[in-house]
């Protein structure tokens, strides 16, 4: 479920800035015929929120499993 500590956590902001500059290129320098397509709006506007909330979530995932499995074999000689 959605809560507050995802803006404390640092991958959240490190993928933030690069979306949003992508994001902001790409919509400079779109052409103009691409965009008035009725299907492609929605779609250059769920493609991105997509990549970008799966990369954030799969990268919390592993970073976490990782996390978790080294402090649980601290004490193995």
């Amino acid at each position: 479920m959605w809560s507050f500590s995802t803006f404390k956590d640092k991958r959240y902001w490190i993928l933030l800035i690069p979306a949003i500059i992508i994001l902001v290129l790409f919509a400079v320098f779109t052409p103009d015929y691409i965009l008035e397509k009725s299907y492609v709006a929605p779609l250059l506007m769920l493609i991105p929120a997509a990549l970008f909330w799966s990369t954030y979530h799969l990268w919390k995932y592993f970073g976490d499993k990782k996390k978790s499995t080294n402090t649980g074999n601290s004490c193995d000689l």
